[in-house]
């Protein structure tokens, strides 16, 4: 999840999926899903799953088309509890005999609940961690994730890391020494997992150093990979 559309969910996902095979894993025990989208144009994790062989679903059985909301307020779609079993179990599905799924989100945690089928709504049946890729930034950055991680806790979700994207390179340090410190302050059940400078671009074709770009920009990779759980 993460605080706003185009803040880099993906680019995360594509970075994770890089550190796992950098870290060991082999691409037949991971997975990549985006079981519900807005876009349905082809994003560099994608490109990136198929050069590296990992099982991937780019654009999911849910898809955000514009006047959806108004017919399911008019009863012209599934209900709620079939929208969400579907997502599910097409999780569930791509994930069974695989070590690692990443389920990649679709704008803030409270996008979808127009129709009972939010990043929150499909990550509380899971037994899952969530990062929130919040956006650059101090006072407004620290806002939005307050406001979007109160939500995801009213809800019932606990196991939240976060990870602030795009950062200016320039005011890394800066952004880094204030969100730390007043960060865990006003969330002290979070974990802050780093800081990706908005320079690092990651282009798929390089995908052998893609582990190392994501390692250098992502504290404590240990400590990243131990908070989802994942051991080789």
């Amino acid at each position: 999840m993460g605080s706003e559309s185009g803040i880099g969910k993906s680019t995360v996902c594509l970075g994770i999926l890089a550190q796992l095979l950098a870290a060991g894993f082999n691409a037949n025990q991971l997975a990549y899903i985006k079981p519900v989208t807005q876009c349905i144009e082809k994003q560099p994790v994608a490109i990136f799953c198929e050069q590296s062989k990992i099982t991937y679903i780019d654009i999911g059985n849910l898809v955000f088309k514009p006047g959806f909301s108004r017919d399911f307020i008019d009863d012209l779609t599934k209900p709620t509890d079939e929208l969400l079993a579907d997502v599910v179990s097409s999780i569930l599905s791509i994930g069974k005999d695989k070590e690692v799924v990443i389920i990649d989100g679709v704008g803030d945690p409270s996008v979808g609940s127009v129709v009972g089928v939010s990043n929150v709504d499909v990550a509380l049946p899971l037994p899952c961690s969530v990062i929130f890729v919040g956006k650059p930034g101090i006072g407004a950055a620290i806002d939005n994730t307050v406001l979007c991680v109160s939500f995801m806790q009213y809800k019932g979700l606990s196991n939240v890391g976060i990870i602030y994207n795009k950062v200016p390179a320039s005011a890394l340090a800066d952004i880094k020494k204030y969100v730390t410190k007043r960060l865990p302050e006003l969330l002290p059940n979070i974990t802050l997992l780093g800081f990706i400078g908005e320079h690092q671009v990651i282009d798929a074709r390089w995908k052998e150093n893609s582990g190392d770009w994501f390692n250098s920009y992502i504290d404590r990779q240990t400590l990243l990979c131990n908070w989802l759980g994942i051991t080789d």
